[in-house]
């Protein structure tokens, strides 16, 4: 790569965007002035906020107790009235206990009413009269209260008389009403605490008898930080990843669907540079502008914050949200996670508005590509989740992890999962990238008009063009449907559990049936036979030759090799990212039958049904479409990919993502599927038979003493003599040499015959089209 070449093209789309007025205003004048504007409007909307005293009406007053006060009287003249009135308020000195700091006004009734009569006319009282809440003291009250307290004062202190108690009546339908009732909640419970110290204090009893000790709180952090800073350090990650995103997207709609509209994207591809060279001028560009805008709204909305904020002073909410401007070595800290966030989000961004015809239809893309980053973003804000070795591992969001424990100051997590944290994100640079690089070299994907949509001419254009094997974008969407008709459909085929929570046999059995053949296997028969003009290329089903039988043999004795390292890898998962005890209970229920089937249905069903359905699907299917992107390894992970996510549980995803690569490698090395099933039913009988290997199988079957290194009682734990593990790695690395030097493509006759078909496949498209034409 030149880089010379890579600098003038880099100072080319800099200077083109520092003269287009939209991209500095959106970088620059937009962060600038947005969040300043948005803290003024704040400030001027809070005017408008008027607190309205709550109206409460109390009947029967006359039978509150004469202490502890609720109420206080408080005289007042009226106008046109030189007589003072008596109004009600409550005792301020309850108000304070309740920490209530609410205005009320408060219409007493001196006699109490009948319970019934109350009932009725609640509803109309509080809807008429415009009160928010009632509170009610039954006939009775005062004089069954003193009775209680001299009858504990006497040491009687056993009562079997009713005691009618007050009540609170409010309406949870109006908001006003629902926010009386929480207030007068607390200061009813605090007037009632005052009630129980005086029974207390009347029979000598101490009061601290009711609140013996307090829980004392000692923090051993050595330079404890600010509760702002772990504000921001919650605010931070989701931020950064939000406004790098769309500082990268709208520069590089304008560099590429932008350049498309002005025509001048045709002279840059004319120019001596490479397309990885013009990829990285761009690249980098884009990365400048994500950087700015990220920066600049992060330090406009914390300095704005921290202005609104001091504008309540000591207030109550300045006390409830201590939210000041972010600590100054938190903006380092900041930078250093957005330089491979920006880079990240830039590449993607360049890849996907490199697709865009125009930048309308650019614009159209950001909202899917934000929407598929918002779980990665919100999964470090949410509670009970902190960086692990598993969380370090997830795209994006484990980056997130890594800024919220460097902003809060624990150093020595972060340091222990920096490497995972960098390497899974430079990996996913580095394919983001190389997707950029072949979209570019992608002339049809550069070059493609923009072109009204009809869906009646579209499926007549997918019916006429069908080719022998599905496209690269239907092996993708029939990845997606995939995955959701399980949860789409789940809870209305799915057999539901017994009173115990578990599935019995039969509903396992029609479980398993309705999973696999008829949410994996079924669908993709459709598509094929609907998408696609030959399902036997579509499911690399082919006449057996000498390629394909060595195939054959190879396939299971190279799944027999992995198996150790397979019960390795799992046992790696199992440590690192270990599984909750509520998924294990689950996985436990639904597995509940199988003690009951015998052993040959075991195999049948969890390892020879799923080996053929699901590769069927993903060795079939979507291998197939994803082949036509033109990349090998490329179609093999992706169709790996689908196949781990297929199986739902994330400890069983990755190894089903490491084992779909090497079944994805057999498929495409033999050019057919039938060894892809062996080596899947392989695998998976070779799980459940290790699985039922315990003291008392080595005794029924001594062959296995030869095998197996320490066994014990618990199914699962049984592990393979060492020597037998390296001759396994031994073999696996001869069968794997053996299947790389086998051709992959098709042979010149195979080829030929391909041709003739696509020949007589376009004849006959020509001679529809005459017959439809009105001349023929």
């Amino acid at each position: 790569m030149n880089w010379d070449n890579v600098k003038l093209i880099l100072k080319r789309e800099l200077r083109d965007q520092a003269r287009d007025r939209r991209t500095l205003f959106s970088v620059i004048g937009l962060p600038v002035l947005l969040y300043p504007l948005m803290g003024l409007m704040v400030l001027q909307v809070m005017q408008f906020r008027q607190t309205h005293p709550t109206r409460l009406q109390v009947i029967g007053l006359s039978e509150l107790p004469d202490t502890p006060d609720l109420f206080v009287p408080v005289e007042a003249k009226s106008e046109g009235n030189s007589e003072p009135e008596t109004h009600y308020e409550f005792s301020p000195e309850l108000l304070k206990d309740a920490g209530v700091t609410s205005r009320f006004e408060i219409e007493a009734t001196q006699a109490s009413i009948d319970s019934e009569v109350v009932s009725k006319t609640a509803k109309e009282t509080l809807n008429s009269d415009g009160f928010d809440a009632i509170i009610y003291f039954p006939p009775g009250f005062k004089e069954r209260l003193e009775s209680f307290q001299n009858e504990m004062a006497n040491g009687e202190g056993e009562t079997t008389s009713e005691f009618p108690s007050p009540q609170l009546i409010s309406n949870s339908s109006e908001e006003r009403s629902k926010l009386a009732d929480v207030r007068m909640q607390q200061i009813l419970h605090a007037w009632r605490e005052r009630v129980i110290q005086k029974n207390l204090e009347a029979n000598h009893v101490p009061t601290v008898i009711t609140d013996p000790f307090k829980i004392g709180t000692l923090d051993l952090s050595e330079k404890p930080l600010d509760q702002s800073s772990y504000m921001w350090a919650k605010i931070f990650p989701f931020i950064v990843v939000i406004w790098a995103l769309t500082g990268a997207f709208y520069p590089a709609i304008d560099l590429c669907a932008g350049e498309k509209e002005r025509g001048t994207l045709e002279t840059l591809l004319s120019s001596p540079a490479l397309r990885s060279e013009i990829v990285a001028g761009k690249l980098l560009a884009i990365m400048t502008f994500s950087i700015a805008t990220s920066v600049l709204n992060l330090m406009s909305m914390g300095f704005t914050a921290s202005f609104v904020m001091g504008q309540f002073g000591d207030g109550a909410m300045a006390g409830r949200i201590n939210f000041g401007p972010p600590p100054i070595w938190s903006l380092g800290w900041l930078f250093l996670a957005l330089i491979p966030m920006a880079a990240l989000f830039s590449a993607l961004a360049l890849a996907i508005a490199t697709m865009a015809r125009s930048s309308k239809e650019g614009q159209y893309y950001l909202l899917p590509l934000l929407m598929l980053n918002l779980p990665l973003v919100v999964l470090p804000v949410l509670p009970d989740t902190e960086l692990t070795f598993g969380t370090s591992l997830i795209p994006v969001s484990g980056m997130s992890f890594l800024l919220k424990s460097l902003m809060e100051g624990d150093y020595q997590t972060a340091a222990l999962y920096t490497l995972p944290v960098l390497g899974v994100t430079a990996f996913c640079i580095w394919v983001a990238i190389r997707w950029a690089i072949d979209q570019f070299n992608n002339e049809s994907v550069l070059f493609r008009e923009s072109e009204r949509f009809s869906l009646q001419a579209w499926l007549r254009k997918v019916w006429r063009d069908r080719q022998a094997t599905p496209t690269a974008a239907g092996g993708f969407v029939m990845g997606i449907v995939l995955l959701a008709l399980p949860h789409m459909l789940g809870k209305y085929v799915f057999p539901s559990p017994g009173a115990d929570g578990k599935l019995g046999t039969p509903e396992l059995i029609k479980y398993m049936l309705i999973i696999q053949v008829g949410l994996i296997l079924l669908p993709v028969l459709v598509a094929a036979a609907i998408f696609t003009r030959s399902m036997a290329r579509t499911f690399l089903l082919r006449m057996p030759d000498r390629q394909m039988m060595l195939g054959v043999v190879l396939a299971p004795v190279l799944a027999i090799c992995l198996h150790p390292f397979a019960l390795y890898l799992r046992g790696i998962i199992q440590n690192t990212i270990p599984m909750s005890q509520d998924l294990q209970e689950q996985l436990q229920n639904t597995l509940g039958g199988v003690e009951n089937l015998p052993i040959w249905a075991i195999f049948t069903m969890f390892a020879i049904l799923p080996a053929i359905c699901e590769e069927f699907a993903c060795r079939g299917f979507i291998l197939s479409g994803m082949r036509h992107i033109g990349h090998k390894w490329a179609a093999i992970s992706i169709a790996a990919i689908f196949f781990g996510l297929l199986h739902g549980v994330l400890q069983q995803s990755i190894p089903a993502v490491i084992f779909g690569l090497m079944i994805g490698f057999v498929a495409v090395q033999t050019r057919s599927i039938l060894p892809a099933i062996l080596f899947h039913a392989t695998h998976n009988s070779l799980v459940f038979a290790q699985g039922m290997i315990v003291n008392d199988t080595i005794k029924d079957f001594w062959p296995l003493k030869f095998l197996v290194a320490t066994v014990t009682d618990t199914p699962g734990e049984a592990e393979y003599h060492p020597i037998l593990v390296g001759l396994c790695a031994l073999g696996a690395f001869l069968i794997v040499g053996v299947l790389a030097r086998m051709p992959a493509e098709l042979s010149a006759e195979e080829r030929r015959q391909a041709a003739l078909d696509h020949q007589g496949t376009f004849q006959n498209q020509v001679g529809k089209s005459k017959d439809a034409s009105p001349a023929g």
